[in-house]
C-alpha cells in the first residue's frame, strides 16, 4: 500500500492501481523528488500540475507539502477513478479542494491548457511512450509553465535523455534505480 510521504496529510494511505498498466514511482523517487523540490522552495503555494497522475500519488503528495493547487491527468478510466478518490481523500484530510483530477488524454489536456499556468509541470509518462509523442508533450509543457516555472520529466534510466525545447537546460538529474528524474528550466531563470 502507498501513502503519503510528509506534509500535512503524511501517512494517509492511497489507494492503489490494480494490474501491471499503471506503473507508480516508487516511494524512494517520490520522496526524494519532493525534498528535492521542497528544499529549492517549489511546492508552498504553488500550482502544481502532475501529468499521467495514475493513481494522483504525486499530486496528493504536492498538496499535502503546500501547493495551492493541483491537477492531475489521467486518460485511463480504472486510473482516472483511483486518482478521484485518493484526490477526495486528501482533500478532506487538509480540509480545501486543492487537488483536481482530470480523466482526459495528456495531448487534449494540453491543447486546452492557457500558456503559463503552472509552477511547476511533473510527468511520469508510460515508460514505453514513443518518442513522438514524447517530444511534442515537453514542448507543450513549456508553454504551460509560467516564465520562471520547473518541469520534472520521470524517464527509465536506460532511456536517451529527451530532447529538449530550444531555450532550456537541465538544473539535475538524479537516478533512483532504474529511474532518472529531469529538473528543466528555461535559459534565463
Amino acid at each position: 500500500m502507498t501513502k503519503i510521504v510528509a506534509g500535512q496529510a503524511g501517512g494517509l494511505p492511497l489507494k492503489s492501481v490494480p494490474g501491471a498498466d499503471t506503473r507508480p514511482t516508487t516511494e524512494r523517487t517520490k520522496e526524494a523528488v519532493f525534498s528535492w523540490l521542497e528544499s529549492r522552495d517549489w511546492l508552498q503555494g504553488n500550482a502544481i500540475l502532475d501529468l499521467y497522475t495514475g493513481s494522483a500519488g504525486l499530486a496528493v503528495e504536492a498538496a499535502s507539502r503546500g501547493a495551492t493547487k493541483v491537477t492531475g491527468v489521467e486518460q485511463a478510466r480504472t486510473a482516472a477513478r483511483i486518482a478521484q478518490a485518493n484526490a477526495a481523500t486528501v482533500n478532506a484530510a487538509l480540509g480545501r479542494d486543492i487537488v483536481d483530477i482530470q480523466q482526459m488524454s495528456v495531448q487534449r489536456f494540453m491543447r486546452v491548457t492557457e500558456p503559463g499556468s503552472w509552477d511547476v509541470i511533473v510527468a511520469d509518462p508510460p515508460y514505453d511512450i514513443d518518442e513522438a509523442e514524447l517530444t511534442p508533450m515537453i514542448a507543450q509543457a513549456f508553454q504551460a509553465l509560467m516564465d520562471d516555472g520547473l518541469f520534472v520529466l520521470e524517464r527509465p534510466t536506460k532511456a536517451d535523455e529527451p530532447q529538449w525545447p530550444e531555450e532550456t537546460y537541465v538544473v539535475d538529474a538524479r537516478r533512483y534505480g532504474e529511474a532518472t528524474v529531469y529538473f528543466v528550466r528555461r535559459i534565463g531563470y
